[in-house]
């Protein structure tokens, strides 16, 4: 890439770290079924990504994401001026198809956020919340059923379940999502100001074998200056990218967690 072009794109890290003791507390809740923490959030859990919850049988691991739906368009729905999602309830299909991004499905492999503003009450005591705010069911399965290259969804509050759905096992939002392939990224750092629609996005979920939440990085290239030009990158071709074996670069969660 040129200097010029690179001079012209602005990264942010839209990152919340996360901590081993928060990760081994999580997957400790995994291990007994804790439900509060199952179906609800981690505010100091990080950016993590997933597609069904561990405690499901079956569960589709991270792992197996293709790397061509981890470089994906940027998309951002800011409902953060909706006052009454900040006390749990859920976004329904309705108000969401507002914004013209739900209502035709995007030409290329596409990650969303729903960035609801939410921050972490001042008076947190516990590592699980429940009372967030999140997508309705009816809303997670219009995206799963006919935004077909919608790859991703993400938040930038702990979890995208809703008090509608996190209660109901066959109707969650993690079900309908990740039983589509979908996979969902959640604690996004939106605390600056970005485009909308005119950046592009990397996802580097950490690979760790044998596990279904993982710690990601994304990253998001957008326009330095306000402009109606969209960044574009691509991946190298299957030729000019060299080959490891796969377990190379994973990680047995259970060597670093015990």
């Amino acid at each position: 890439m040129k200097n010029e072009e690179l001079s012209a794109i602005e990264v942010y890290d839209l990152t919340r770290p996360t901590l081993l003791r928060d990760l081994a507390q999580y997957y400790n809740a995994i291990e007994n079924g804790w439900k509060l923490c199952v179906s609800c959030g981690i505010p100091a859990l990080g950016t993590g990504l997933h597609l069904e919850h561990a405690a499901r049988p079956g569960t589709m691991q991270p792992a197996l994401i293709p790397a061509e739906y981890l470089l994906t368009r940027l998309k951002i729905i800011d409902i953060s001026h909706l006052k009454y999602l900040h006390t749990g309830m859920a976004l329904s299909l309705e108000v969401a198809l507002q914004w013209s991004i739900l209502k035709n499905d995007p030409s290329e492999p596409t990650l969303v956020v729903f960035k609801f503003g939410w921050e972490p009450p001042a008076d947190l005591t516990r590592q699980c919340v429940c009372n967030i705010s999140g997508l309705s069911y009816e809303l997670a399965e219009y995206i799963a059923q006919n935004l077909t290259r919608v790859v991703g969804v993400a938040t930038d509050a702990p979890t995208l379940e809703s008090n509608e759905t996190r209660e109901n096992k066959d109707r969650t939002v993690s079900t309908i999502l990740g039983k589509n392939g979908i996979y969902m990224i959640e604690n996004v750092n939106l605390k600056k100001k970005i485009p909308e629609r005119t950046c592009m996005t990397i996802a580097m979920p950490l690979m760790l074998s044998e596990a279904s939440y993982v710690p990601t990085r994304l990253t998001a290239f957008c326009p330095a200056h306000f402009t109606d030009k969209y960044v574009t990158l691509t991946l190298k071709t299957a030729s000019q990218i060299l080959h490891s074996p796969k377990d190379k670069y994973s990680v047995n969660l259970n060597e670093i967690l015990n």
